[in-house]
């Protein structure tokens, strides 16, 4: 029983770590988008002249996509955390699931 329970856990172990690999994916990505925007509005922001609407609007654009920047390294730190506990976990579960087939096929003459 105990090895049917394991290897369900294993299982579960692998698809919630292959989840969290893509939305690791999906945040890189992000970051990487949000980088090359803010980089973008600073190459058109020296086109206007600092004190202008234009300029301020810029301006605020790439506070904001600094924020999201941060927010998205916040996750992809709690994302990798929880991918490393996982890690653990299904190392814990091999052992087990080695250990139960151990039993299964240990022969003990009496």
């Amino acid at each position: 029983m105990g090895l049917l329970v394991a290897t369900i856990q294993r299982r579960q172990l692998r698809m919630e770590k292959s989840n969290l690999q893509f939305q690791l994916l999906l945040i890189t990505s992000a970051m990487s988008a949000a980088g090359k925007s803010t980089n973008e509005l600073m190459q058109v922001g020296t086109d206007y002249e600092s004190d202008s609407l234009m300029a301020k609007r810029l301006q605020e654009r790439q506070y904001k996509l600094k924020l999201l920047e941060e927010k998205l390294s916040l996750q992809k730190e709690e994302i990798q955390t929880r991918l490393q506990a996982i890690e653990a976990e299904l190392k814990s579960v091999e052992e087990m699931i080695k250990g139960e087939i151990g039993e299964l096929f240990s022969y003990t003459v009496k």
